[in-house]
């Protein structure tokens, strides 16, 4: 094992300030390490600026009391997390993990391979970073599964992932799965006759891709559910649905396309339909043999100010589908299906954008995507049958194993600062330098990550973890990492269940500056990992183990030096 690094403490802290849950104390540590931190940086001359976090202030969001059921269930989630990864000390809060893209680029003449481009299919160079994370005491993974690459036919064709799941938990490593990172199998690129691409009945919107991806996650879950502690199914099913419509496979239709709605609405019930079936794929699974899991629902967490319908409605419409939300499932689709499209539609339009439901947004963007009354009777239809489908499914999930889509399932926030493009008032790009961000954020054009976390919890009222954050800017990592920590003692302190917090990736990337939709010819090397390209830790992970330590005194460094 490499030595050298410090590592982040293992004690637990004494809470300042009282929980309002049993769930929402499964962090105290991290509420009085926020408490001495505030108190910290409240004296500018003896802060550093490439490590410590400028002091924030925020509007107090009151959030309604959970139920008795959601309490059950958040505590529930929560004691399952507590006995896969630990409670209350900062090795149980922090995660990292493991970049798996995997798509087709825009032209689909290349096919990313996150895995491979970082060399992690060979021993040494895992064996080197298993060394590493164990040095720092980051023993909590996020890791995917190059799809593409397995044939649920070979068996032969695991191998490679065989060994990458079982060098990393061999290693120590708590280790949780994604089954679907991004990234279609080639599989599902349809052929038309003129030997081009069908981009209707390709990808996701193969008509045999849900029952499939159910298959491959029932494949995996019964070959690595007894070394893995958690599970995802499908990561950030929002920027999965979107960037194929732009930026992967093809790039159809395109988001200034008069059909982009239409198809975001198809992959979207797609994508759903196929994490409902692979959830009951996995129960199957256990029930064959009984594992301990939870299962951790990744979404990139957004706003955009400037557009009502996407803050209200489609940034939160994916995750709707997959998690069952109450409108789904109480949603009265007699009466919608017995409603002539034209009244559907005109009610939509009667009511303000600010307070249109999901079935409004439907009716105006699935259905009224139709001009023809025809067309728009059988665009209705084909909703109603689509909503139908998806709820027996999760029906069926409740039936057969007592379980729902929310069962054990952490809900995993994933923010940059990109995640916010424009700002809120000016409408002006936002810099996403680590130093820019508070200012932004009192200014008023930057939401920041407090409010986003609570507006998601408040919607699922799920346990929350932050399933992704970094910062290419590395010099200023620690800096960054303390600010969004501080946020996340703050939404805790109100009651949010917080169990995790991931450093993301644990390994520098490429082609995020294009969103992957070119081959990696044409791609910047992104510095954004927890290690470099020569594997080794970058220099503000000293500097945030140590605002971490519990030797406040003692363990603190002067890491100017270091981090710049």
């Amino acid at each position: 094992m490499t030595s050298g690094h410090s590592t982040f403490p293992a004690v637990v802290l004494a809470c300042a300030v009282a929980a309002s849950s049993p769930a929402a104390a499964q962090h105290s540590w991290l509420a009085d390490w926020a408490s001495q931190k505030q108190d910290a940086i409240a004296a500018p001359a003896e802060t550093n600026p490439f490590v410590d976090p400028t002091p924030l202030s925020f509007s107090r969001i009151e959030l309604r009391r959970s139920s008795r059921s959601e309490r059950a269930l958040q505590d529930a989630t929560t004691r399952a997390y507590e006995r896969l990864i630990g409670a209350n000390t900062s090795r149980s809060l922090l995660w990292t993990g493991v970049e798996t893209a995997n798509p087709l680029t825009r032209s689909e003449d290349y096919r990313w391979n996150a895995l491979q481009d970082q060399n992690l299919f060979e021993a040494t160079v895992r064996r080197a970073v298993t060394d590493e994370l164990q040095a720092l005491g980051l023993t909590n993974v996020r890791l995917g599964l190059a799809n593409h690459d397995i044939d649920l036919d070979r068996p032969e064709s695991w191998a490679e992932h065989d060994a990458l799941i079982g060098d990393f938990v061999g290693a120590g490593i708590n280790v949780s799965l994604d089954m679907h990172h991004f990234g279609v199998e080639d599989r599902f690129r349809t052929l038309g006759p003129d030997g081009r691409t069908d981009p209707r009945a390709s990808y996701y919107l193969h008509p045999e891709w849900p029952d499939y991806f159910a298959r491959f996650a029932g494949a995996a879950f019964a070959r690595y559910g007894g070394a893995i502690k958690a599970v995802t199914l499908v990561n950030e099913p929002e920027t999965t649905i979107g960037f194929n419509s732009e930026m992967w496979h093809g790039g159809f239709p395109g988001w200034g396309s008069a059909e982009h709605d239409v198809i975001y609405v198809e992959r979207a019930f797609q994508v759903a339909i196929g994490a409902v079936k692979a959830r009951i794929a996995i129960e199957a699974e256990r029930r064959r043999r009984p594992q301990d899991v939870v299962f951790m629902h990744t979404e990139a967490v957004v706003t955009k100010p400037s557009r009502v319908a996407f803050d209200r409605v489609v940034r939160f419409f994916p995750s709707d589908l997959i998690l069952g939300h109450r409108w789904l499932m109480e949603a009265d689709l007699v009466r919608f299906a017995a409603a002539a499209p034209s009244r559907l539609i005109a009610v939509a339009r009667l009511k303000p954008e600010t307070s249109h439901t999901a079935l409004d947004w439907l009716a105006l963007h699935y259905v009224g995507a139709e001009e023809d009354p025809v067309a728009q009777a059988r665009a209705r239809d084909r909703l109603v049958e689509r909503l139908r489908l998806l709820r027996e499914l999760h029906d069926d999930l409740r039936r057969a194993f007592g379980k729902t889509m929310t069962s054990e399932t952490v809900f995993a926030a994933d923010y940059y600062a990109h995640n916010e493009d424009a700002g809120a008032a000016s409408g002006a790009w936002l810099s996403p330098e680590p130093q820019l961000y508070a200012a932004q954020v009192q200014s008023g054009e930057r939401v920041g990550l407090y409010p986003l976390l609570m507006a998601y919890y408040d919607r699922y009222r799920l346990p929350m973890m932050i399933g992704e954050t970094g910062t290419p800017y590395y010099s200023y990592g620690a800096r960054w990492h303390q600010q969004m920590l501080l946020e996340c003692a703050a939404a805790m302190e109100q009651g949010v269940p917080l169990l995790g917090y991931t450093l993301y990736p644990l390994l520098d990337t490429w082609g995020w500056e294009m969103g992957l939709s070119q081959p990696r010819a044409a791609a910047v090397h992104n510095p954004s990992g927890v290690l470099d390209l020569d594997r080794k830790p970058r220099p503000f992970m000293e500097a945030l183990i140590a605002a971490l330590s519990t030797q406040t005194a003692a363990a603190r460094i002067d890491a100017t030096s270091d981090v710049r």
